[in-house]
């Protein structure tokens, strides 16, 4: 998946310094980007660009306005052999902004190529589909969490489709299910031995049944093609299978590069999905307990306090299933199959995944209902918490910029997670996808 990008220069560029830099850069962003034929601005581009680049600019960019202004199309400025734009542009590019053109002059090739990845995310999504295992929206094992949830509604997956392309394909869980249970231990056994992990049940029949529920859901994304991603109604109709969906997920990322999502919650899916394709790096779905929401979040939990902080109202926990969140192996600091924390609701025969990310710098977000704006906030992730004997067995502990601001603000109990500081990355993919960050 590629952007396709036409080298572009001015009448009065010479051909010599429009190549001293396009040659740099096409070998720098060979993985992001398709160069299309190189035009002068003025002739006619193909219809499958998605936008054009200015590896060298002049003074009569000033007189070519409207020439600029009818491209129709993104306008990138890189203009040095580094991979960025040159701080002399910056002046050029702040004129073209102000005429109320689409502009980017990425300061970093890490902020260069999220800006390519989410051109071509934008063209190829279209043909993307979300795979959903499920036989019911509001019934289930515990339906007072599940009957108020926005991605059950056919509101959602309207606007999902409406807004990004994506379409949604459901199918029984009960179904996919009884297929694993069919698959005979050997071949589950024979199935295990490709994989290399940690291990950490020491009885062999969960691992087979989790085995198995894999290689049933792989043949299900192999026969409805095009799926990018998907999910499982998992905790609510969790009587539809005999184990958990957490291994068959990370496997199914190493196997197949489909990233999957707990509780088939389209609305993180998509989040989930936007981000890691665009920005790069590990991108996970998790809940996120404020220390503000109180007891409601100790309860479920089932933990008696929270972690003793100095400013706890500036601090949360994040915490899924007993531990960080549903992260693949690939993307994971540290990564362990262990028995489900939750098995007096989905069965002692299930799993779960003990995974964690490097402590420092995260970005959390997610998108609003409406599908046109992604809130988005910075936090530190400061050490990991375990509560033995608790649904918090290895949980996040987290450092908010202001915690009431958050409780005003979030949009969840899920959030999408990812390390660093993003907020500069998801600015520039919301300038693709006509998005408001709301920061």
């Amino acid at each position: 998946m590629k952007a396709k990008v036409v080298p572009m220069r001015f009448q009065s560029t010479s051909m010599e310094d429009f190549h001293k830099i396009l040659t740099p850069l096409s070998e720098i962003y060979q993985d992001e980007v398709e160069f299309l034929e190189p035009k002068v601005l003025g002739e006619g581009l193909p219809a499958n660009a998605e936008a054009v680049l200015f590896p060298v600019i002049w003074s009569d960019l000033y007189e070519e306005t409207e020439a600029l202004r009818a491209l129709h199309l993104p306008i990138i400025v890189l203009t040095t052999r580094f991979g960025v734009s040159l701080m002399f542009d910056w002046e050029a590019v702040a004129f073209l902004k102000d005429k109320g053109l689409q502009v980017f002059n990425p300061h970093s090739v890490e902020l260069a190529k999220t800006l390519f990845r989410a051109l071509a995310l934008k063209t190829s999504m279209h043909s993307g589909k979300f795979l959903i295992f499920q036989d019911t929206d509001y019934d289930g094992l515990i339906p007072e969490q599940f009957k108020i949830f926005y991605w059950w509604h056919e509101q959602c997956t309207r606007d999902i489709y409406e807004k990004f392309g994506i379409r949604i394909v459901r199918k029984p869980y009960k179904e996919l299910g009884k297929k694993a249970a069919t698959i005979p231990d050997d071949d589950a056994r024979k199935e295990a031995a490709r994989w290399d992990f940690p291990n950490c049940i020491a009885d062999e029949r969960p691992l087979l049944s989790s085995i198995k529920l894999f290689m049933a859901l792989r043949d299900a994304v192999d026969e409805e093609g095009n799926v990018v991603a998907g999910g499982i109604n998992c905790l609510n109709e969790a009587y539809d299978s005999d184990t958990t969906p957490c291994l068959a997920w990370s496997l199914l990322y190493q196997d197949r590069g489909v990233i999957g999502v707990c509780e088939g919650d389209t609305s993180s899916l998509m989040t989930q999905y936007l981000v890691s394709k665009t920005i790069g790096g590990p991108v996970f779905t998790t809940n996120i307990y404020p220390f503000l929401s109180g007891m409601p979040a100790l309860s479920h939990e089932k933990i008696q306090a929270f972690p003793d902080v100095d400013d706890p109202d500036d601090h949360a926990l994040l915490v899924h299933c007993g531990y960080l969140g549903l992260l693949p192996q690939a993307t994971a600091h540290k990564w362990c199959l262990k028995p489900c924390v939750l098995g007096w609701l989905v069965g002692e025969n299930s799993v779960a995944v003990d995974a964690e990310i490097g402590t420092g710098d995260i970005t959390f977000c997610k998108l609003h209902a409406s599908m046109n704006s992604l809130f988005a906030e910075k936090a530190v992730l400061e050490e990991y918490v375990q509560y033995p004997g608790s649904d918090c067995r290895n949980g996040g502990l987290i450092r908010l910029a202001d915690g009431y601001r958050l409780m005003e603000r979030i949009r969840s109990h899920h959030v999408i997670v990812t390390t660093g500081k993003r907020l500069n990355q998801l600015k520039t993919v919301c300038e693709i996808f006509n998005l408001n960050l709301d920061v």
